[in-house]
């Protein structure tokens, strides 16, 4: 998990299942563990782990392979770009076991980062559906906010099965848009109020 927060989707940790959190701002992981107001790690127990560090840089360092990755990093209105590039993505794949899965939940207010990631994954020649949850607008002033999440893989029969829930759409990626590597990025692409 690249992204801690409050450490919610600790709480759909299995008995049997390991998870790491990667988590930059130490904070975060204080207020996650503040039991007046979270008890999802707690909950988890030793069945979560918290590393504290830039993501990218930790995860590159962990001899460990993983059957899943979920990145939920990029909801705020400053987000980690250097987890968006095809040096990144080059990286999770070496940290994944083979038919692994990559999530990412791209859900951001003020971007819209699916057609940059699918950009990425097309370049992979990675199997990939998206997930776009809207919300109305009596929801929206309720609080409620819409969800995008990205699914990618080598494996083609793993998003075969979450293809065919009518939820999961394929992915359509721009041609004329660039790759974004750690020498290239355009965010003006992304910005919803240009798109």
């Amino acid at each position: 998990m690249i992204g801690l927060g409050v450490g919610s989707l600790g709480a759909y940790a299995r008995p049997s299942q390991r998870w790491v959190f990667f988590e930059i701002d130490p904070a975060v992981e204080r207020i996650a563990r503040d039991q007046r107001y979270f008890h999802f790690l707690e909950s988890c127990g030793s069945r979560c782990a918290v590393v504290l560090g830039d993501a990218r840089l930790s995860l590159a360092r962990f001899d460990r392979r993983f059957d899943a990755i979920v990145l939920d990093a990029f909801s705020s209105d400053s987000i980690p770009i250097h987890l968006l590039t095809r040096e990144a993505l080059n990286m999770y794949l070496e940290h994944l076991k083979p038919g692994g899965l990559l999530l990412f939940h791209v859900s951001n207010r003020y971007l819209r980062l699916g057609p940059a990631l699918a950009r990425l994954v097309q370049e992979r020649g990675l199997a990939s559906v998206e997930q776009e949850q809207e919300v109305d607008a009596a929801d929206a002033r309720n609080g409620r906010s819409g969800s995008d999440w990205l699914v990618a893989t080598a494996d083609a029969e793993t998003v075969g099965l979450l293809a065919s829930d009518q939820k999961w759409k394929p992915i359509a990626w721009p041609e004329r848009m660039r790759v974004w590597t750690d020498d290239y990025s355009n965010i003006l692409a992304v910005l919803k109020v240009l798109n």
